[in-house]
């Protein structure tokens, strides 16, 4: 089996004798080529031993194997082939004294997790304002991948207060000492002591650097500072193949860093940059509005997309008054759309934040369009929204054990040992009112916990004044709770509307939380033809022939938290070209906003209107529509008031 190239796949594919970094465009075949230089370079008398292909998922390095076994034979494709993670731990356990990591444990986040709850525990004093176990321990992940100093990581890169700071230093100190104490390894750790190893040790360097005369790497521009420390550790004599895209460089929140792209020159002597820019996905339509968006920065790019199809689609742009108009449409345009013909799978909408999908994924489920949401965190799945649901879960079954840890824990000075002692004296009780006298009993001058049950319990029988009764309750403990909290409490009036059209809240919560969703969550992955829902970020690696991008407003694109960061913005800018790039015959872009303020959003936070990416599109690029909805129109979300009242 041979794999046909165009002229600059082929001669990346065949490049000679030099370090080559690939900036492979969206759609133009990445792949390809990087299985295209793995068979010409065997193909040419390169052991299969002799070549090291790094991935970023398991499933990526499997296909690749797939397809080149299809091209040069079983016997052949012998490749070293995995993750950073997979190699690292490789390569250790093969010379484990030279590592130190006789008998080490791998750990999972899980396991990690636990371990920090226990760490945390002896901060007892400041437990009320550290970060929460799972937080702690992403705080210590990032400082590591970026070969940062925990104090210095948290300086740059959070808010906490000096004393909290310190504090959380000390706990990294704890943690990573009690790893060491009990022989773990996690998957930072992994990274971590690779790379310190392999530029400490000058014998250990050559032994690995011998092993291996070409590293190829897919998706270059996700690496962190620790991958980029085992690259430049390796190479030479191995010479380096990356391939990637610095205008899909979007993952700076998990420790990639831009700079292993844009330097690269700089970086290896006696390295090329090479293109890809015939693009196979998308129509020239929506490539020219791509190219715009990364030609209005001052990054050079130094791209321009092609697209192979000669067929044009140009991108649509409307607004709407509001969020649930926006909804609203998308929702009547995919059914329109699929009783025409159109399948489900050949849409996918596309949200820069899982809150900001709230509206649409209501209106999915109201209007039984199936669905699979990718990234970010479902509606019912939010910790908010659990929250508030493990209240009215606590008020319906004093034998909820789960309900009600989560609904005690989220008190202060309530931890888990102390939620079990009530929950264990209330389980014998045989009614909700008896347990509540006996937790009453346990409480004393903290009844207002029990308050919060009574009250839900008043409204049983109205399911939407539940979730308000409720959201009001528990609001002074989700405002201290959650940073973002006013973008979190619009999701209430969402979740009241659903709960409205069911007979009871438990047929609400047994349809929408508990196995019935499970199910139904199932059901809607094992079907092949449903529409995807997606974050920005989720949606990388991903097309669709029909492409939905929601709230492509100010605020949103760029997002507000990274208003005034040069750096943080221009990612913003690579997040929206992703997007853009995943619609292969049709891009619609949609924006709400209050009539005729357009810029309300970035007048709110105070922005500067030429922050907002979309701010001066040329009529060419785009058409540029107005939904219509007025005064003149209304739905079933309207209040309709009695006439008396007029």
């Amino acid at each position: 089996m041979t794999i046909e190239l165009n002229p600059q796949q082929k001669h990346a594919a065949e490049f000679e004798d030099r370090h080559a970094l690939v900036l492979a465009g969206a759609g133009t075949g990445k792949t390809r080529t990087i299985i295209a230089r793995a068979a010409y370079l065997i193909g040419r008398g390169v052991s299969t031993h002799r070549l090291l292909l790094l991935t970023f998922t398991r499933r990526a390095a499997k296909e690749m194997i797939r397809r080149l076994t299809q091209m040069i034979g079983e016997a052949d494709s012998r490749i070293m082939a995995g993750t950073f993670h997979h190699f690292c731990l490789y390569t250790m356990r093969r010379m484990p004294k030279y590592f130190g990591v006789e008998n080490a444990t791998v750990i999972d986040r899980d396991d990690q997790v636990q371990l920090m709850k226990l760490i945390r525990g002896h901060y007892h004093k400041s437990t009320q304002q550290l970060p929460r176990a799972a937080e702690l321990v992403n705080l210590c992940s990032y400082a590591r991948n970026t070969n940062q100093a925990t104090a210095d990581y948290l300086e740059q890169h959070t808010e906490y207060d000096p004393d909290i700071m310190e504090v959380i230093v000390k706990i990294a100190q704890d943690f990573t000492h009690r790893k060491q104490l009990n022989n773990y390894l996690d998957y930072d750790d992994i990274l971590f002591l690779f790379a310190k190893k392999l530029h400490e040790d000058p014998v250990l360097r050559d032994r690995i650097r011998g092993f291996y005369d070409h590293i190829l790497v897919d998706e270059m521009q996700d690496t962190n500072p620790l991958q980029w420390l085992i690259l430049d550790g390796m190479r030479d004599p191995a010479k380096l193949f990356c391939v990637g895209d610095d205008a899909q460089s979007i993952y700076a929140f998990r420790g990639a860093d831009f700079k292993n792209v844009h330097a690269f020159k700089e970086r290896v002597p006696d390295s090329v940059v090479l293109r890809l820019e015939e693009n196979y996905r998308s129509t020239q339509g929506i490539l020219d509005l791509s190219n715009w968006l990364l030609r209005q920065s001052s990054i050079p790019y130094d791209k321009e997309l092609q697209a192979h199809r000669r067929t044009l689609s140009k991108p649509k742009l409307i607004d709407f008054d509001n969020e649930f108009d926006e909804a609203r449409w998308i929702a009547q345009d995919l059914i329109e759309r699929h009783e025409t013909g159109a399948d489900w799978k050949d849409h996918m909408i596309i949200t820069r934040t899982g809150w900001g999908a709230r509206a649409v994924e209501s209106l999915m489920v109201e209007n039984n369009i199936p669905y699979r949401f990718i990234g970010g965190v479902s509606l019912l799945q939010a910790a908010h929204v659990k929250d508030l649901l493990c209240l009215i879960r606590a008020a319906a079954s004093h034998l909820d054990e789960l309900a009600w840890t989560r609904y005690l824990t989220m008190w202060p000075r309530i931890g888990d040992v102390t939620a079990t002692r009530m929950i264990e004296a209330m389980k014998p009780e045989p009614s909700i009112d008896q347990a509540l006298d006996v937790l009453r009993a346990r409480l004393k001058d903290r009844t207002q916990i029990i308050e919060g049950v009574k009250g839900v319990l008043d409204y049983w029988k109205e399911p939407s004044r539940i979730i308000q009764e409720a959201a009001h309750f528990l609001k002074p403990l989700m405002m201290k709770r959650y940073d973002n909290w006013d973008l979190r409490r619009h999701d209430f009036e969402l979740l009241g509307r659903l709960a409205g059209r069911h007979r009871s809240i438990m047929a609400f919560i047994e349809t929408y939380t508990l196995d019935p969703v499970t199910a139904t969550v199932v059901e809607r992955l094992e079907q092949d033809d449903v529409v995807t829902l997606t974050t920005a970020h989720s949606a990388k690696g991903t097309e669709s022939p029909v492409c939905y991008i929601i709230r492509v407003e100010p605020g949103v694109y760029p997002y507000v938290k990274s208003m005034g960061i040069f750096e943080q913005e221009e990612e913003e800018r690579r997040i929206l070209y992703v997007a853009m790039t995943r619609a292969q015959d049709e891009l619609i872009m949609t924006r709400t906003y209050q009539r005729g303020m357009l810029y309300s959003a970035a007048g709110r936070f105070g922005l500067q209107e030429n922050n907002y990416f979309m701010e001066d599109l040329d009529d060419d690029l785009v058409d540029i529509e107005d939904a219509g909805y007025g005064p003149d129109r209304f739905s079933d979300y309207d209040v309709i008031r009695p006439w008396n009242r007029i």
